[in-house]
């Protein structure tokens, strides 16, 4: 999974704790099917910082296996779409009950490597594209990625993994 792709899905999974339903990717109808407020998470903009393949962290060993690892680490500063859309029986008391739980999750259930700078919201506006009441928002944040190389037989970095994450 890329580095984008890896933000959006841990930000929507940080809005489905706080009791939000969020999408990281959709199909152009799938927020009909939507019962309640939902979160759209995108891209709208982003830059990576650092090296050009990342930069180098240090060594760690394993204290199992007593392996010896070179880390390295990547950045990337973004700007994370976050776009609130409502039934319109729910009126302006959705997106606005929505918009804080999408607070309350910016602020205290993203991962390590996420470390939000900035976020904005819009008013409340009809969106004819869905039917629906719509708050555009966005969340301006630095995302902190680590790789790995073990020993000199295998210089080959893993992927980049979003700090904080647990992967299998």
């Amino acid at each position: 999974m890329s580095g984008l792709e890896q933000v959006k899905t841990a930000i929507a999974g940080a809005l489905e704790q706080a009791g939000l339903p969020a999408m990281a990717a959709f199909p152009p109808d799938w927020v009909r099917q939507c019962a309640g407020p939902v979160a759209a998470v995108g891209l709208r903009t982003g830059e990576s910082r650092g090296g050009a393949i990342g930069s180098y962290l240090g060594q760690q060993v394993d204290p199992a296996t007593l392996a010896c690892r070179e880390l390295y680490g990547m950045r990337l500063e973004l700007t994370v779409s976050l776009d609130i859309y409502c039934p319109p029986e729910m009126g302006a008391a959705g997106c606005d009950g929505a918009l804080e739980k999408l607070h309350q999750a910016m602020l205290e259930g993203l991962p390590a490597g996420l470390r939000p700078t900035e976020l904005k919201w819009e008013e409340i506006r009809w969106d004819e594209d869905t039917a629906l009441l719509l708050r555009k928002g966005s969340l301006s944040c630095s995302a902190f990625f680590t790789a790995s190389a073990s020993g000199e037989d295998s210089p080959a970095l893993s992927d980049f993994i979003l700090k904080g994450v647990v992967s299998n």
